[in-house]
């Protein structure tokens, strides 16, 4: 059972998308669609769509939630969604799900911020079928145009987007052993006496089977891992999260250390010829949101095929080195 929470801008379709995708996959309590209250461009676009994703999304005798905001201002959506999101998660007891599709970068910043004071609250976008469709061909004068216009474009103050002061807590490098061995095995482990051997201790021990015990249960309150429904085994996977965070380190741990005084050279090639088409998503039907924390998110922060063997069982030895190598990348922590 979710509350889906979404804004509405000038996107329509993807909004619906989003909620066909999860009404496929669990059932809906309730929809809140924060729409753009203000008398402008933006905001005649924001009624016009809210009005008719109302009507939509109007099903089995239930009406979603139509909210005004001003998706400009910070401190409003962070009070609309505030408000919202106690009555749906601590006074009912449900799980929230927030549509950041179609938004300002404001309202993106405040929403994300007040997910993170709420457990049981997900953020996901719905990617467009065709990207840079408005851009015009490289190359061209009207392309030059429009660089010349969008690259100029004046700012005004800059707006600072508020986090609260308790932020997550980094992990231990004990807890980040765990995630690299759980990522090198595929991000999940049929019990904790397998990541034990994995991590090169002795399951048998009681003594290092308490402490694994005690770094998984860290694990999962802070959202790295979860535990899996087993009847005999306490199985575990890596959540979309920690898979991510787990493949940082795994880049961290792989990358050569920079060396003091050299500094990296960049070079700009624009000397070449622009065939592919800027509005062709291929991958796009491969792309899932089965896990709004993983899937989404990683898909776009981390290109996979630089780092190497990511899900491949390594040796020992090489466990060893990673393992190092993170001791002397985070010297503030303790083994």
């Amino acid at each position: 059972m979710v509350v889906l929470m979404c804004f509405v801008g000038h996107d329509y379709q993807r909004i619906l998308d989003g909620v066909n995708y999860w009404r496929m996959h669990e059932p809906i309590e309730a929809i809140y669609l924060f729409y753009d209250k203000k008398r402008d461009p933006y905001g005649y676009a924001s009624k016009r769509n809210a009005r008719d994703l109302e009507k939509a999304l109007t099903f089995a005798g239930s009406k979603p939630r139509v909210i005004g905001i001003n998706p400009q201002d910070y401190e409003d959506v962070f009070s609309s969604f505030y408000k919202a999101l106690k009555r749906e998660v601590i006074d009912n007891g449900r799980k929230v799900l927030i549509d950041a599709t179609s938004t300002t970068k404001e309202a993106y910043g405040a929403a994300v911020t007040v997910s993170l004071m709420f457990p049981k609250v997900g953020i996901y976008i719905v990617p467009p079928a065709e990207r840079g469709w408005y851009i015009p061909q490289p190359g061209t004068p009207e392309y030059e145009e429009w660089f010349r216009r969008v690259r100029m474009r004046r700012g005004t103050i800059p707006q600072q987007i508020f986090l609260p002061g308790n932020r997550l807590e980094h992990p231990s490098l004990d807890e980040m052993k765990i995630l690299l061995a759980l990522i090198e095995h595929g991000g999940k482990a049929e019990s904790i006496k397998s990541v034990i051997k994995w991590c090169g201790d002795n399951p048998s021990n009681p003594a290092i089977k308490n402490k694994y015990s005690r770094l998984i249960s860290k694990l999962i309150s802070k959202g790295f891992i979860t535990e899996e429904p087993s009847t005999r085994t306490k199985r575990i996977r890596l959540t979309g999260f920690g898979k991510v965070f787990a493949k940082a380190l795994k880049l961290i741990a792989t990358s050569p250390p920079a060396k003091e005084g050299v500094k990296p050279e960049f070079h700009y090639d624009l000397n070449y010829e622009f065939n592919d088409t800027l509005t062709s998503r291929n991958t796009l039907k491969s792309t899932s949101l089965e896990d709004i924390y993983g899937k989404i998110v990683s898909s776009r922060q981390f290109n996979t095929a630089t780092i190497p063997n990511i899900i491949q069982s390594s040796s020992t030895n090489e466990f060893t080195n990673l393992l190092s190598r993170l001791a002397k990348e985070f010297k503030e922590l303790e083994m």
